[in-house]
């Protein structure tokens, strides 16, 4: 398993959701000042919710603006190898019998990469599960928030 690979896909993932916030935006703020639009009555509210969209569309893009910097300025960071569960670690966890990979990042908690056939799940120190295993090393067992043990297989 790469960690390159990895970070890689995640900034790819995060570019490409930036990418559809952003045409979402666009389009909405379009919608929203064309003159078909328009109220015809005060009771017609379709101009004023598409504004809403727009403006919600475009804060998801500056989240997502901030977090590919947040993301691009850690590189070096994120792809080091590490012996321990830390911003940067890719690891393996047995959960339950099921072995899954993990990648810990400072953003894109919750997205999920597919890389040559493994599933990748993105966590965050702040997730439960982050918290339950930070500082943790290979062969570490821990307890899920759900009450089931888990133990690290391995940490890249």
């Amino acid at each position: 398993m790469n960690k390159h690979q990895v970070f890689d896909a995640l900034r790819q993932k995060l570019e490409t959701e930036l990418n559809t916030a952003v045409g979402a935006s666009k389009d909405a703020a379009d919608y929203a000042t064309n003159e078909e639009s328009r109220a015809e009555s005060k009771y017609d509210t379709q101009g004023l919710e598409a504004s809403y969209l727009a403006a919600g569309q475009a804060s998801i893009a500056n989240t997502l603006v901030d977090a590919l910097s947040t993301l691009n300025s850690l590189e070096d960071e994120m792809t080091a190898p590490r012996d321990r569960v830390m911003r940067g670690a890719l690891f393996e966890c047995d959960l339950g019998g099921m072995k899954e990979w993990f990648y810990m990042a400072p953003v894109g908690g919750g997205e999920t990469l597919e890389l040559d056939g493994v599933e990748i799940s993105i966590l965050t120190a702040k997730s439960p599960l982050g918290q339950s295993i930070a500082g943790k090393s290979t062969s570490a067992s821990f307890r899920l928030p759900n009450g089931l043990d888990g133990r690290i297989v391995q940490v890249l």
